[in-house]
Order: C-alpha cells, then sequence, then structure tokens
C-alpha cells in the first residue's frame, strides 16, 4: 500500500509518499509535525501499491518526499514510473530508503530507485560515535523517525522558498507603461 499526502500551504503542493509500516508511521508523525500543519491543508490517500496516481494541472512542477521501509521490486516498479512521469515535467523526487532486509530483490528495487529519482538516501544501520551499533531497534526507529521528519522539513522548507523567490524575481523583471 502507498500512503500518498499532498500539503499544500502557500499556494504549493508538497507530496509526501509512505510504503511499508515503518516509513507509515514516520509519514504520521510528520503530517503532526507543526511545521507541516501551519496554514496547510492535508489530503490524503491511500493506494493500491500498483496504482497510478493521476495527475493534475497538466506541467505543473511538484516536489515529491518518498519514505519506503518495505522495500519490493513490484511495487518500487509501480512508483519508480509514476516519479519517472513526473520527473519528465520537471518535478523534483526524494526518496528514502529504510532496508528491513538485504537480499536480491531488495538490491534491485534500490537500483530502480537510483535511477528514477533525484535524490536516494539510504539509511543503513546505526551507529554513535564510538562505531557500536544501536541495539535496540526501537532507539534506531526513533532516530531514523527524527532524522525522516528533518528531511521531510528541509525539502518542503526549500521547495516552498525557492517557489517564492522566483515569482517574486518575476514580479520585479516586469515593465509597466503608464
Amino acid at each position: 500500500m502507498l500512503h500518498f499526502s499532498k500539503i499544500t500551504a502557500k499556494s504549493k503542493d508538497f507530496h509526501l509518499i509512505a510504503s511499508g509500516a515503518l516509513a507509515f508511521k514516520i509519514h504520521n508523525k510528520i503530517l503532526k509535525d507543526d511545521d507541516f500543519m501551519k496554514g496547510a491543508k492535508v489530503s490524503r490517500n491511500l493506494l493500491q501499491s500498483n496504482a497510478v496516481i493521476k495527475s493534475q494541472e497538466g506541467d505543473q512542477k511538484k516536489v515529491f518526499f518518498v519514505i519506503i521501509s518495505d522495500l519490493d521490486k513490484m511495487n518500487a516498479a509501480h512508483l519508480c514510473n509514476m516519479i519517472a512521469k513526473e520527473r519528465a515535467k520537471g518535478s523534483y523526487a526524494v526518496c528514502q530508503v529504510i532496508p528491513m532486509y538485504y537480499n536480491e530483490p531488495s538490491f534491485k528495487a534500490l537500483k530502480m530507485l537510483r535511477q528514477n529519482f533525484d535524490e536516494v538516501i539510504e539509511l543503513n544501520k546505526l551507529t554513535l560515535g564510538g562505531g557500536k551499533a544501536l541495539i535496540s531497534t526501537e532507539q534506531q526507529h526513533c532516530i531514523i523517525t527524527d532524522y525522516s521528519i528533518t528531511m521531510a522539513r528541509i525539502v518542503r522548507n526549500i521547495s516552498v522558498n525557492d517557489h517564492a523567490v522566483k515569482e517574486k524575481e518575476e514580479k520585479k523583471g516586469q515593465i509597466v507603461y503608464a
């Protein structure tokens, strides 16, 4: 299942997609974060893994932040097709992968993601300064969640601010005749 949310603020859309149980938990925490809720309208959809997200308004550039915790080649193929079509229109897509298993299908899915997204961030087992791996999976999930929320904030804020600056520059460049 794909959990798809569109967060609209300042007339700009930020698309958040989650695939997998841990990704869904992170998705919900991102949506509850104050930075995303300030003056924002949220629309949520639950889609089958092979469903196609219908594109609105023709060639509008969009920003996507995708979190995947259960990496499966079949699920990734449909998602990659949709992202490839959106990127052809000038959209920007970041994918964060939290690998649960290291096997051939997940390696193939990861390769496919790298070919279709602008940025793919893979979160491996986390270590602290001394090089010791965190023992508790709860500790790892807590750190991964905090990291994911921070990444989502960065991607969203840069995209909203970037669009706002471009609009102001375009308005400054217009010549007014009296």
